[in-house]
Formats: structure tokens, sequence, C-alpha cells
């Protein structure tokens, strides 16, 4: 038994004072008094919080050049080494679980169950057209037939979930955003062969056409989900946020990114009308997580989903409806509410702290003091716990893809 002493611990739902958090083993045992024999460490006008969770990176992107130029000329073993270097990246930054929505070879697969990295899903290469968005990862399907078959072998290489390309994406010259990239008779497809085999699907959608046709399809989150028109203006669409909240079907919002840093402005933008949109249907009982999209470019680094967590609070989200949004909530939208999401007894012992209180400084989640993965304490290759983010190049995009 092992204890871990701070002036706050928030749970995952609420936050709590005067008590340690208790680890057996790579369990949480309870929040209480530590026993008798039982050693607690005080980490004193600190926060104790879950492990966070980034629902949408990309492991096998780094942030240098376009997204092909990031593939293009790299073997399986190069982009395994770089996953593994962004997955440990990421959680020395406090997050401790994320899904992966697009490599290349399925080479993040490889990755899960090492106890030095994150709890990783994955889902291989996305499900895109012949030279569709992010054809160079080689996920590329067209008609309903070739669409089930990529299902299949999404499933039999043992993927946690389907990545679909519903539209285009701002990375990939070949097709627009603002476009969809599939029937909905094809998505329909995609959907109903991932469901029978009990995949989740997340569908990319940047149009309102495409996120209208994810729904429809019953598609299990949408990504991005950003009104995107031709004009590249973000507007979203009153109706299809009125369905997104009575559906209930998680939305992924893509934001996080390091500051300072210059962005183009078709960002600077539409991110106030994205997140008021978000808050809308967060205020108004939909679901809403974070996909932060790290590893795309410069400012997205791995471990920048702290940053999306201020960026929520400072367009009106509650800081705590913030902080559960990247733990608890975001665990019941990857099926890992049993385990992730929460420190309570039974529950891994992945844990975050974070120096003052998040809930009056949000910013202090990007000052990580400490990380513990199933209970141990997580240290870099120079054998210190803390985590020095990059420093990003001036000409650095912050572009979803």
């Amino acid at each position: 038994m092992q204890a871990l002493r701070a002036a706050r611990i928030f749970d995952g739902q609420r936050m709590l004072s005067g008590a340690a958090l208790l680890f057996d083993g790579d369990r949480v045992a309870g929040i209480g008094t530590p026993p008798a024999d039982c050693k607690a460490v005080d980490l004193g006008d600190a926060t104790l919080l879950p492990g966070m969770i980034d629902c949408h990176q990309h492991l096998v992107f780094d942030g240098n050049g376009t997204l092909e130029e990031q593939v293009t000329g790299a073997d399986d073993a190069t982009l395994l080494d770089r996953a593994r270097a962004a997955a440990r990246h990421a959680l020395l930054g406090g997050v401790t679980t994320l899904r992966d929505l697009g490599d290349r070879g399925y080479v993040s697969l490889a990755l899960r169950g090492d106890p030095s990295l994150p709890t990783i899903l994955a889902s291989g290469p996305p499900i895109t057209p012949v030279r569709g968005h992010c054809w160079y990862l080689g996920g590329e399907a067209a008609g309903e037939r070739e669409l089930r078959r990529a299902v299949r072998e999404r499933a039999e290489r043992g993927c946690d979930a389907v990545k679909v390309m519903a539209s285009g994406g701002g990375m990939t010259p070949t097709w627009p955003l603002w476009k969809p990239q599939y029937t909905l008779a094809e998505l329909k497809a995609v959907v109903d062969e991932a469901h029978s085999l009990g995949l989740p699907v997340a569908a990319h959608c940047h149009a309102a056409e495409s996120v209208e046709q994810a729904l429809d399809a019953r598609a299990d989150s949408l990504e991005h989900c950003t009104f995107t028109t031709a004009e590249l203006r973000s507007e979203p669409d009153e109706v299809l946020l009125a369905r997104i909240t009575q559906a209930r079907v998680p939305l992924s919002a893509t934001i996080g990114r390091l500051p300072g840093l210059p962005v183009p402005p078709v960002v600077s933008e539409s991110e106030p009308v994205l997140l008021a949109a978000f808050r809308h249907v967060h205020d108004q009982g939909g679901t809403v997580v974070v996909g932060t999209d790290a590893g795309i470019a410069p400012p997205k680094p791995h471990d920048v989903l702290p940053y999306a967590v201020v960026m929520l609070t400072e367009h009106g989200f509650p800081v705590a409806d913030a902080l559960r949004i990247v733990t608890s909530t975001a665990a019941q939208v990857l099926g890992l509410h049993a385990r992730k999401g929460r420190l309570a007894p039974g529950y891994d012992a992945d844990v975050v702290a974070v120096p003052r209180n998040p809930l009056t400084e949000p910013a202090v989640l990007t000052s990580v003091l400490g990380v513990w993965r199933a209970g141990r304490r997580v240290r870099d290759r120079h054998g210190t716990e803390s985590s020095e983010r990059p420093v990003a190049g001036a000409d650095a995009s912050d572009r979803s893809i």
C-alpha cells in the first residue's frame, strides 16, 4: 500500500480536501486516511486528479512538414519509434490514456500494453476514398464491398475502433474539407460492419453534410465537427447541433495548442465560433470531449491536452466540467469508464499532480508536478519527472485534420 497526500483531490467528479489517495499495486484503493504502516508522500499545496484522456491523437506524426511529408520515406520501424516517443511525451505531460485515430501500417497497435506508455486505443489507418484525405496512410477503400472488407481487416488485426474520413481534411489538397467523401449508404456500410464486429466508429467530419451523414449512419463519435463552408468559415448549423445534443453522440472537439504561436486566420476566426457551439451542446446536455489532433503541427505536441482545458474555461465552460471532460467523460466515451477517468476504488492508479488548485487556476494543468501510471511514478530518460515542452517554430500552424 502506498499513499499520496495533497491539499486537494479531484476524483473525476468533484473536488475533495483533507484526505490522501491510497494505491494498492496498480489500482486505487480509496481516498481517506492512510493506514499506520503506510508512509505517505506529501505533495503539499497541490491537486491530484485522474490521468487525463485525449480522445484523438496521431502518434506517427511529428509536426514537421505536411502530413504526407511526415510519413513519406519513413519505414514502419521509424514510425514505430516515433510513435513510442510521442506516446511517452504525452505521458510525461499527464495524458495517461489516448486514442490514436490514424497511423500507417497499424504500427500504433504494437505499443498497447507497454506499462511505460499511456494506455493506447488504436484505429489503424483511417478509411478514406482513393486519393482522399490522408490516403498516404494506406487506408484507401471505395464502394460498399471494399469498405466492409476494410472494416473486417481492422477487426482481424485487433483495432480498438474504426476511423472513417466522412469529409475531406484541411491538410490533404486532393479533397476539400467542406465536401463529404462518401455517400450515406457507404458510411452506413462502414458503421453496420463495424458494429456487427463490436467496434465503434469515429467519423472525421468537417462539412455540415458529412456531420449529418455521420449521424444518420449512427457513427459513435463526431471528430472535429467544424461545419466548414466552401468559403473556409465555420458556420455551426443550429438544427444539427440540436440533433447532436439529442442523440448524445459524442462531439470530439479539436482544440488545444501551445500559446504564443501564429495561426492561420481561418483558425483564429473559427475558434470562438466553434467553442461557443460546443459549449451550447454541453450546456444542453450533449456530450463533448477533447481530441487534440496532437502530432499534426508544431503547436500540437502530444502533451498539449492541458492547454485544451484552459481553452475550454476561457470560453465559458465551468472549470469542473472541463476537468470532467478530459477525465471521467472521456473515459465513458472511449468505453473505459469501469477503470479510467476516476480516482475511486478499483480504478487504475493513473494519477496526475499539479500545483495549487486548477479550479481557481486552470493554467496549473500545464505545469505537471508528477505522473503515476498504474501506481508507479513516471520518470523521463534523465530520471526526472518534469515535462519539458518543445519550442515550436515561428511558422507553426494549428489546423485540424
